[in-house]
């Protein structure tokens, strides 16, 4: 984005706002928040096993009309999981956009593959399909099926565009590029839960998305995340490894792949139960 155009974009910000100082978003605590965490407190389950934990992921699914929602502890470690489950190995070029926070390259870079920006819209903040297109265009081919960069003789293994503020990218266009160069295609939804692009909620035009619970965010719990996809076999083993990988035995501890402490607690949980009930308030 070319400085006069973000010059632009701010000057109709403090038009609209009117205001020195406009927040990103103010945390609400107006509904069950307190009912609901002293619940769990008396019920003993305050870690990444209990009752919230299962209805959160299950009414967030529901409310973003995705079939399954994997709840992690916060956006960044979605995001990884979400790569990681996309195919995303060390050395693989993730293309992104650079409007965004440090946690998407983070992710990609737990994996040890290489973020590469391309521009975005000035209509939306999110990635631009003409420059996703422009790049692989220019510098890309496909051989044996797989997206390869002609310059740095990487596999392009995954997309990630992000719904900057909540507003939806070109998220169709992109998916439509993505599809036709082999290319998984990694919602960063973080901050778009909410969002509709039309007529379907952001995080199920790709194949796995992440959410962000952040304390900026639409609804909170200080912290937390999510993986939402539609394929089953990805939702199963998402849960599984941000489960440290634990094979399912009564006293013996098992793991079977490497595995991350990243589920949510049940405390995090009831108030994103809570929060979710008043989502249409915020």
């Amino acid at each position: 984005m070319k400085k006069c155009d973000f010059d632009e974009v701010l000057k109709f910000i403090k038009s609209t706002f009117g205001k020195d100082k406009v927040p990103l978003h103010e945390p609400k605590f107006i509904g069950n928040e307190k009912k609901y965490l002293l619940e769990c407190i008396d019920s003993s389950f305050v870690s990444s096993v209990g009752k919230f934990v299962d209805e959160f992921e299950s009414k967030l699914a529901k409310m973003v009309g995705a079939k399954f929602a994997v709840a992690t502890t916060n956006g960044t470690s979605a995001l990884h999981i979400c790569l990681k489950l996309a195919g995303v190995e060390q050395n693989d070029e993730v293309i992104t956009q650079p409007v965004t926070f440090i946690a998407t390259c983070n992710a990609i870079s737990y994996l040890f593959a290489k973020p590469v920006f391309v521009d975005v819209d000035l209509d939306t903040l999110g990635m631009s399909p003409a420059s996703l297109s422009a790049f692989l265009e220019r510098n890309c081919e496909l051989k044996d099926g797989k997206c390869v960069n002609k310059t740095s003789d990487r596999i392009v293994r995954a997309c990630v565009p992000m719904h900057t503020f909540g507003l939806p990218c070109k998220i169709d266009k992109i998916a439509e590029i993505c599809e036709r160069w082999n290319i998984v295609l990694v919602e960063d939804s973080a901050e778009s839960l909410g969002s509709y692009y039309k007529g379907t909620h952001t995080g199920n035009f790709g194949k796995l998305s992440a959410m962000s619970f952040n304390g900026n965010k639409i609804v909170t719990s200080g912290g937390g995340g999510a993986i939402i996809t539609n394929d089953e076999e990805i939702a199963r083993h998402a849960k599984f490894i941000t489960t440290t990988a634990k094979v399912p035995h009564p006293f013996e501890y098992r793991h079977s792949e490497i595995g991350y402490n990243y589920r949510l607690p049940n405390l995090n949980a009831a108030l994103l139960v809570a929060q979710l009930e008043n989502l249409e308030l915020f």
